[in-house]
């Protein structure tokens, strides 16, 4: 500054906090109705969006229940205050459509083929009567009137359920 020939100066500091390092974990694949937990790091307070299908949207690690592929946008707020986001995607897979077949009857001391469709592997239940219980066509000869449980289970490792009744 100058007034009337003299000068004067004064400083200024300006300090730049640095950003935190948010990371919200890695990205993360379910089947649909399953949950995960998501994790979020580098910061002292967390704020997730959207907040769909998360149980909790204001902590670092929410249980994620999403219906559709969903990416989760995390803000995290460090100790001087200052913010940085991360995402995380959570990618959702159907579940296998399982079909055991249509309800059969039989007569006594008869059998019949189950017809199992919609996974790459497959699970009955119970075993009783069946001459297999890991293919999707077991022959079934049960001594009464049976509920099979088809659990069929797709590439992603995802399960879908279904029942056939055999009636004797």
């Amino acid at each position: 500054g100058n007034a009337r020939g003299c000068t004067n100066s004064d400083v200024v500091t300006v300090t730049v906090n640095p950003l935190p390092t948010v990371n919200a974990g890695n990205d993360v694949t379910v089947c649909r109705g399953t949950a995960t937990t998501l994790g979020a790091s580098g910061a002292v307070s967390f704020t997730w969006s959207p907040t769909t299908g998360l149980s909790n949207a204001s902590i670092a690690n929410p249980v994620a229940t999403p219906t559709a592929t969903t990416t989760y946008t995390v803000t995290g707020t460090g100790a001087n205050g200052c913010q940085n986001t991360d995402q995380v995607t959570v990618t959702v897979n159907p579940l296998p459509i399982a079909s055991a077949g249509l309800d059969i009857t039989i007569c006594a001391g008869s059998s019949t083929v189950l017809n199992g469709s919609g996974g790459v592997t497959y699970a009955w239940t119970p075993a009783t009567g069946l001459s297999s219980t890991t293919i999707a066509n077991p022959t079934a000869n049960p001594l009464g009137t049976t509920d099979y449980i088809l659990t069929v289970t797709d590439a992603n490792g995802c399960i879908g359920k279904d029942t056939v009744k055999v009636i004797v």
